[in-house]
């Protein structure tokens, strides 16, 4: 009997903890948003909003012809190409920028520049300049993350105390154990935060592109869901946006965030 009740007073408090969990509240907010979304297709025609049932038949029936894992697989390589070459660009400058005040003042007004211009004049000109097709996605997805890792890498950059950087001065260690075992170590967070803001504005910058001049890849789908009036595959290829960003999360910028964080404790 007192096996029992030790069993079930375990099973309570592990209930209790759950439902104080990170998951419990993730998951209730999913359900509170699929609900809404629910609430929502009642009150308005489906060519409005697509209720979650229509959505996922059609994502279904995109998954079962293939035609979903042909779209998705577009994107991601633009994206990825595209996320990785303002990755390189922010870094490489922003490390420059933290290390020399000129470089910082010079690329202070190009920084301002982009990001003032909004998206849709990048993506106009992206289109003039490199027509129809992946240039204008990668072109758009580079030149929007630039400047945000850029940003995050010289606040990470300034941060490093300057009594480490001028001792490293006055023994003259050279610039490969500089950027080893002073910088890298001191921006890894802000590589990783940059990272992670850069690639919702990549996803949503890479998407645009493609919807406005693309040939193929989410964004084109989007389009052609639109233009036909078609809901709910056009809910199922926002569905398919959000999966991208989920997998860039996940199954990328987590495990290099993991592995740049034990190489910060274990240099």
């Amino acid at each position: 009997m007192t096996g029992s009740t030790t069993n079930l007073k375990g099973v309570q408090k592990t209930a209790a903890g759950w439902f104080k969990s990170r998951s419990f509240f993730i998951i209730l907010s999913i359900a509170a948003m699929i609900l809404i979304w629910q609430i929502l297709s009642v009150f308005f025609s489906q060519i409005i909003i697509a209720s979650p049932a229509a959505t996922l038949r059609a994502l279904g029936t995109l998954m079962a012809d293939g035609e979903l894992w042909k779209q998705f697989g577009y994107s991601l390589g633009r994206l990825l190409l595209g996320l990785a070459a303002g990755a390189v660009c922010g870094i490489t400058l922003g490390v420059l920028a933290g290390a020399n005040y000129r470089v910082r003042y010079f690329l202070e007004p190009m920084r301002w520049t982009i990001t003032t211009v909004p998206v849709i004049i990048l993506t106009v000109l992206a289109m003039l300049w490199f027509g129809m097709g992946s240039l204008p996605v990668l072109f758009l997805t580079g030149v929007t993350t630039t400047p945000i890792i850029y940003v995050n890498i010289l606040e990470g950059m300034l941060a490093i105390d300057s009594r480490i950087t001028e001792m490293a001065q006055v023994y003259k260690i050279t610039s490969n154990l500089r950027l080893t075992q002073i910088y890298l170590p001191g921006i890894g967070t802000s590589i990783m935060a940059g990272l992670t803001t850069a690639s919702g504005i990549a996803v949503r910058a890479s998407i645009l592109a493609e919807f406005v001049g693309g040939r193929n890849g989410i964004g084109h789908s989007l389009y052609i869901s639109w233009t036909f009036l078609d809901t709910p595959s056009l809910f199922a290829w926002i569905l398919a946006a959000f999966a991208l960003m989920g997998l860039v999360e996940f199954a990328i910028l987590r495990p290099i965030r993991d592995r740049l964080m034990r190489w910060k404790a274990n240099p």
